[in-house]
């Protein structure tokens, strides 16, 4: 026997859905216009500088990243004097990656490019949601500590997926956590690491028009790590987004 819902309950249904995904996109957007990374200056070279340590180590990290407006990018992991990763594009059909044991740098397909530089763009990886196939939903409220957060949840093809901590009075972001699930469908091999405990975002460094994260933790398996972040503008600099 085939059985249907009654108009009125199937309206209400939608209409949850809507309010849902209506939901999560005004939280999503609102976050994103306050960081303001679209009104960036178009005549200036952005340029973060990011030092990763653990507690109790001496051991100190340093993440260079560049951008210019027309999606240039440019990421460099030190250790000490040691270039240990890096990858780099012009924005159009220059994409490049370091590989540190073969101390060399080596062309990457537009698809692997866009896939590994999400976790180093400082934009975070809402951005762009849409255009990246990242769907997200709303799924209400939580008190972690006796604050109250908006918590949405993201699914991207490939990626562990991930919910994200809102503040509702600020609208920032102030946690992201991964759970061992993929949406269905995703390939296999893109993603070896494992996923992250959490990761916290505990100040944000005003720049013109926009915001950064400027000191975070972050956990994979039970280590720890902190990052601290400035940032400065400098002039254009097309050669360095051209150049290994």
């Amino acid at each position: 026997m085939r059985h249907t819902l009654p108009f009125a309950m199937l309206l209400l249904l939608m209409q949850g859905l809507l309010m849902a995904q209506d939901s999560s996109s005004i939280v999503v957007n609102r976050y994103l216009k306050m960081l303001g990374h679209d009104a960036l200056p178009a005549d200036s070279m952005l340029v973060i500088s990011t030092t990763i340590t653990q507690p109790n180590s001496s051991d100190t990290m340093l993440m260079m990243r560049y951008y210019q407006p027309d999606e240039m990018m440019r990421v460099e992991v030190w250790a000490g004097d040691s270039l240990t990763y890096a990858i780099c594009t012009n924005g159009r059909q220059r994409m490049r990656r370091y590989y540190a044991v073969l101390e060399r740098w080596d062309d990457m397909m537009p698809s692997s490019f866009r896939h590994e530089i999400q976790a180093y763009d400082f934009r975070g990886p809402l951005y762009d949601y849409a255009n990246r196939g990242i769907a997200i939903g709303y799924t209400g409220r939580v008190s972690i500590d006796g604050h109250p957060l908006q918590v949405v949840r993201a699914e991207q093809r490939g990626r562990y997926n991930r919910s994200y901590f809102f503040e509702p009075q600020s609208g920032l972001l102030v946690l992201i956590t991964e759970s061992r699930d993929m949406p269905e469908g995703s390939p296999t091999g893109l993603y070896p690491v494992s996923p992250i405990d959490y990761k916290f975002f505990h100040e944000y460094l005003p720049l013109p028009n926009g915001l950064i994260p400027s000191e975070e933790s972050f956990s994979r398996d039970g280590v720890l790590q902190i990052m601290r972040s400035t940032a400065h503008f400098e002039p254009r600099n097309d050669l360095l987004f051209n150049q290994d």
